[in-house]
């Protein structure tokens, strides 16, 4: 029991690091508009109307990828029920996908992928996360 609850927490853990540093990387290609505070809740808001396509898709690039590694994770650090730890990951992400998206107004495009993205990835994080002596 400790073992999965120890195989959800990295996988979690290293979900939200690798949304982090993809995210970052995003940042770095599609800096926020000029003015726009981070810490402030409403001037994110406001500025999300403006906010390219390609920066939204680098946030659903770090998503993915952050349910993959995740869900990879979990599936090595469980010992039974591999695949079912990165799916948990994955919807742990995803709940925390959807609270981000109903703070801050994003297109409906973003929304509809934005939800499809986190537990397919998650899957296949986990598939290929188990060692080959354990498949």
């Amino acid at each position: 029991m400790m073992r999965s609850v120890l195989a959800v927490i990295a996988g979690v853990v290293a979900a939200g690091i690798i949304i982090a540093l993809v995210e970052m990387a995003g940042h770095q290609i599609y800096p926020l508009p000029e003015g726009v505070n981070p810490s402030d809740p409403e001037s994110v808001k406001a500025a999300m109307a403006n906010i390219p396509t390609g920066a939204l898709l680098f946030v659903l690039l770090a998503w993915a990828l952050g349910s993959f590694g995740g869900g990879w994770l979990a599936a090595r650090v469980a010992i039974q029920s591999r695949v079912l730890h990165g799916i948990i990951v994955g919807g742990i992400m995803l709940l925390g996908g959807i609270v981000n998206m109903a703070m801050i107004p994003h297109p409906l495009w973003f929304w509809v992928v934005g939800v499809l993205v986190f537990l397919p990835a998650a899957y296949l994080g986990a598939r290929l996360g188990i060692p080959k002596t354990a498949a």
